[in-house]
């Protein structure tokens, strides 16, 4: 486990910040090959006497493109909110894995509360999150969001710390559906993080940053009102609207059992 302001260089992909350790240290991710090399000088190198002579062959990367999303209205049943508002909460950032929103220190254990669940919510990713969220705020993030493991804490928490809803540009398929499971409100909307980056691009330096607008919500017509501009997002049906109703699955199957 690296120390505060250690280095540690490894083949594994567990390199996310306080994944390996303090989070304060520095984990690098190689080839076994490099860390190889590294471990047998002491510091971080390539293995020269290999021959590498051949190259690395050149990959291509597409710039990602949102998709547009059509207009539709949606019918909103009942105990489903048709709406709502609240203050932004922006995390200027793309990729925002699990172990980053609720750590590995606490995911194992199974004596901690929601309260201290809230208090230690995205203290990998910001230690100061916790303290600058409000109940009621609206979370807003980059695209793949809740990448990595399946824990469902990494949802949970969130809820446990007030926040009404999460949008982002994309999800992890894993983290969409712990979220949904647990009656949690998860919005797609690529417009939308696009616009927050480029609004908030002077302090895209900060790990989590509180907006001083109001942000809209309208499900029955699938529209995002921020700032005076509107944004569709993919709608939230029936299925996903029930879920939410009751509570979570778990609540779900035990009404239909009941029944």
């Amino acid at each position: 486990m690296l120390e505060e302001g250690e280095v540690g260089i490894s083949a594994t992909n567990r390199n996310f910040r306080g994944r390996m350790g303090s989070r304060d240290a520095e984990a690098y991710l190689a080839s076994p090959a490099v860390v190889t090399a590294s471990a047998l000088a002491g510091y971080i190198t390539g293995p020269k006497d290999m021959d590498l002579s051949g190259g690395v062959p050149e990959r291509s990367f597409k710039e990602f493109t949102a998709p547009k999303t059509e207009a539709q209205d949606v019918e909103i049943l009942d105990g489903f909110p048709s709406g709502l508002s609240g203050r932004v909460v922006f995390l200027p950032t793309d990729n925002l894995n699990t172990d980053g929103i609720y750590s590995k220190d606490w995911t194992y254990r199974e004596d901690v509360t929601r309260e201290k669940m809230a208090e230690v919510v995205m203290e990998n990713y910001d230690p100061a999150f916790a303290g600058q969220v409000h109940e009621g705020d609206v979370l807003v993030s980059g695209y793949n969001f809740g990448t990595g493991s399946s824990r469902e804490q990494a949802a949970t928490a969130l809820q446990a710390a007030g926040i009404k809803l999460i949008i982002a540009g994309s999800y992890s398929q894993t983290y969409l559906r712990n979220a949904i499971n647990n009656g949690f409100i998860c919005v797609e909307c690529p417009e939308l993080s696009d616009a927050m980056k480029a609004h908030f691009k002077e302090q895209s330096d900060k790990k989590t940053i509180i907006g001083e607008d109001q942000l809209e919500m309208d499900f029955a017509r699938s529209v995002i009102t921020w700032r005076d501009e509107k944004y569709r997002f993919t709608p939230l049906g029936k299925p996903v609207q029930e879920v939410v109703i009751a509570g979570g699955v778990e609540n779900q199957v035990r009404a239909s059992l009941k029944e």
